[in-house]
């Protein structure tokens, strides 16, 4: 394989960056990968004067490339976190990323929970009314689902559930 900065050698250091499930290689041969500051000791061992490879990765790419695309970078308008941070951290810098992020924030959260909002338990001492009124808003819920995904004979078993719900013990 040629190295993908100078196109003359064959490439030594191989690398390979994920970012929003995209993948992106690159191939460079030693002389490309020194000057770009890529060392087999920055991938061993993280020091105060030497880039570890995951701040180097990013800077390396975008030189490469010309522009790294904007999946990612898009910041906080109060603190300048990007999004390219938080999933690196795992933190917010602040309360309004959650509205700057809203949309990938709910995508994040219906991949890792199944659904992007919280649905809490309802105490036993909350009553029958309660629970009933819980239980008919999750089987609603479920029914959008199920019809959104086409699923029509779980729509139809979940339609008559919340009818027989709905209606109340049935009287003999």
């Amino acid at each position: 394989m040629i190295c993908e900065s100078c196109k003359e050698n064959n490439a030594s250091v191989h690398m390979i960056d994920v970012v929003n499930n995209s993948k992106m290689e690159l191939h460079l041969c030693e002389d490309c990968a020194k000057s770009k500051g890529v060392t087999i000791k920055s991938h061993m061992q993280k020091s105060s004067s030497d880039k570890g490879i995951a701040e180097g990765l990013p800077e390396i790419f975008q030189s490469l490339s010309g522009s790294q695309g904007t999946a990612g970078m898009e910041a906080c308008s109060q603190c300048d976190t990007t999004y390219r941070q938080f999933r690196s951290s795992g933190k917010f810098g602040c309360p309004h990323c959650y509205t700057a992020f809203r949309v990938k924030l709910s995508d994040l959260l219906e991949k890792i929970h199944g659904r992007a909002e919280h649905k809490g338990k309802v105490p036993n001492s909350a009553g029958g009314e309660v629970a009933l009124q819980k239980e008919l808003q999750d089987l609603m819920s479920d029914l959008d689902h199920a019809v959104n995904d086409e699923a029509y004979e779980r729509a139809a078993e979940l339609r008559d559930r919340i009818q027989r719900l709905q209606e109340g013990p049935s009287e003999v």
